[in-house]
């Protein structure tokens, strides 16, 4: 099992990367399509800021086009393996329906990666540096 204090544990169970307990997201359900996932600015349980900078989840995007990169090679290996012979066209659409049925869910999990890519795990109680501050 992931255990508590992984980055994994974090990106898996979309809690935040500071302490792992709080939630990282307003909305849990990446396919409540009004909202799209909006991150909180701090975390509720360690009180924590979730934001490092105003933008600061446009990088998010550079992980979810990898995501998706890696859908589409994985499907179209998927096909070689299985031996379909599927047109080129079936391909590109199977790819295309694919990615739209899943945006949402990249779209967030985008974010949650992103995130464990510059905070670290510190734990609910704040460190003594954050007290000196």
């Amino acid at each position: 099992m992931i255990k508590k204090g992984t980055k994994a544990y974090s990106i898996l169970h979309r809690k935040c990367p500071h302490c792992h307990e709080g939630e990282f997201y307003e909305d849990k359900n990446p396919y409540n399509l009004s909202t799209m996932s909006p991150v909180l600015k701090r975390c509720p349980v360690c009180d924590r800021s979730l934001h490092m900078e105003t933008g600061f989840y446009f990088g998010a995007m550079y992980v979810a086009y990898s995501i998706g990169v890696a859908v589409m090679i994985t499907v179209w290996v998927a096909t070689l393996i299985l031996g379909l012979d599927l047109s080129y066209w079936t391909i590109v659409f199977v790819i295309a329906g694919i990615l739209i049925l899943f945006s949402p869910f990249i779209y967030a999990i985008s974010k949650i990666i992103w995130a464990n890519l510059f905070f670290s795990y510190k734990g609910v109680e704040k460190t003594a540096e954050e007290l000196q501050k």
